[in-house]
């Protein structure tokens, strides 16, 4: 127990395949024992334990998947991700693309699972379409019905489209980076599957295996993260409910994803694009790949930890930038940074007069520092390194860069 007012951690060991039910799986990687990603107890809060971790591999379908399993429920009725914050822009983005590309009617109808609070449900509004979203985060979904949203409190899945009339046969389906954090995938195929009218897409958004080996960002992989997608296997998982890959293309979001439109029709699969995708996975994952990133991965924080503890040597001010699951993982390998830092600076409400999870350092508002008291920043969120920098108003401040290489920024005009 977390505490008495808290929900029992629930979590088993995976035994099986959640794409195909296979019991072939085997071991990639043993993280060891560390932190819940997404967990930011309160002060008042007893710390829950380190979980252990593993990445594992399906050996029929391919699809890679942590275990254990941590309960959908425990998870996310209580969330502290939101979405619209930093990734405004990338659902306005998404949403003109899905207009100009997919030619909906206006009168489409249109749903989004796993919608937060609801960042593509405006962005889609303002362009003249009426879309319904779906969240089992109650807390979330009171932000996005105060916006004026249509979103209803609860999973996504079979149960779900019986209750909700307006689950039901739907033009558009969307999911975006919410794919991967379900455990029964193989039901949500199959919902997404019966929700569809015929000809319906489905639009997901989900994060690169292959990407992620490119660019060494494992701060990605945590329990939240149930699943980690290829081509390949996210065909091999879909195929099975008759939806077709016709659209594939990268995105910059999460360390690398991947834009795809399934439809629900016989429709002939565009064999160059799956062709040249499988051939660029099978290169990066070669049986030595994910251990060689994943040593590099470790590397780079090695390296980034050791600068800190010889910075604080020298009476350097530190702070750190970023309370987000990515940086619980990232301080699970910094035991320096975990003594020097005195607390987490973020800009999410839901994360505020929180703690992070290892060690309960404190997460504080960024409106109350002053950027001339410090003179290194921690850039935990360090895909929004740009943003970063673009907001600190000190020049002489220091920006230190875990991923895709550890690196000290000092010229703030140079980020790359």
């Amino acid at each position: 127990m977390v505490n008495k007012k808290s929900k029992l951690l629930e979590y088993s060991e995976i035994v099986r395949c959640g794409a195909c039910h296979s019991n072939s799986l085997t071991v990639i990687h043993d993280f060891g024992e560390v932190p819940l990603a997404g967990y930011f107890p309160k002060p008042d809060e007893v710390l829950i334990p380190l979980l252990p971790m593993k990445l594992l591999q399906c050996l029929n379908c391919t699809l890679h998947q942590i275990s254990p399993d941590i309960s959908d429920r425990y998870l996310f009725e209580d969330y502290r991700y939101v979405s619209s914050i930093g990734m405004q822009s990338h659902f306005d983005e998404l949403a003109s693309w899905f207009k100009l590309s997919q030619e909906p009617r206006p009168d489409s109808r249109i749903v989004e699972f796993g919608c937060n609070d609801g960042p593509l449900l405006s962005s889609l509004t303002k362009l003249g379409f009426n879309p319904v979203g779906i969240d089992p985060a109650s807390n979330i979904v009171q932000i996005a019905r105060g916006k004026g949203l249509n979103v209803v409190n609860d999973f996504f899945g079979l149960d779900a489209l019986e209750r909700y009339p307006e689950l039901q046969n739907v033009d558009f389906i969307f999911s975006s980076n919410s794919f991967a954090h379900i455990t029964d995938i193989f039901e949500i195929a199959d919902a997404v599957s019966r929700a569809l009218a015929p000809n319906g897409r489905f639009i997901v958004e989900v994060q690169s295996l292959v990407e992620l080996l490119r660019t060494s960002a494992f701060d990605f992989i945590y329990h939240e993260h149930k699943y980690y997608y290829t081509i390949e296997s996210i065909s091999n998982l879909l195929e099975q409910f008759g939806l077709t890959l016709i659209h594939c293309s990268i995105i910059t979001t999460h360390g690398g994803s991947y834009r795809l439109v399934f439809e629900k029709a016989l429709t002939q699969i565009n064999s160059v694009i799956l062709e040249k995708m499988r051939s660029d996975e099978q290169h990066f994952l070669a049986s030595n790949g994910i251990g060689h990133a994943i040593e590099k991965y470790l590397n780079e924080l090695e390296k980034m930890d050791a600068y800190l503890g010889e910075v604080y040597r020298q009476g350097k001010r530190i702070i750190a930038f970023g309370a987000s699951g990515r940086a619980n993982m990232l301080l699970g390998n910094l035991p320096v940074a975990r003594k020097i830092l005195k607390f987490v600076i973020d800009e999410s409400p839901e994360r505020i007069s929180r703690m992070m999870a290892q060690n309960g350092l404190p997460v504080v508002g960024f409106n109350g520092i002053d950027p001339k008291e410090y003179d290194v920043v921690v850039v935990l969120a360090w895909n929004y390194v740009r943003e970063i920098i673009a907001k600190w108003n000190n020049s002489e401040s220091l920006f230190v860069v875990p991923l895709p290489t550890f690196k000290v920024i000092q010229d703030q005009s140079h980020t790359n």
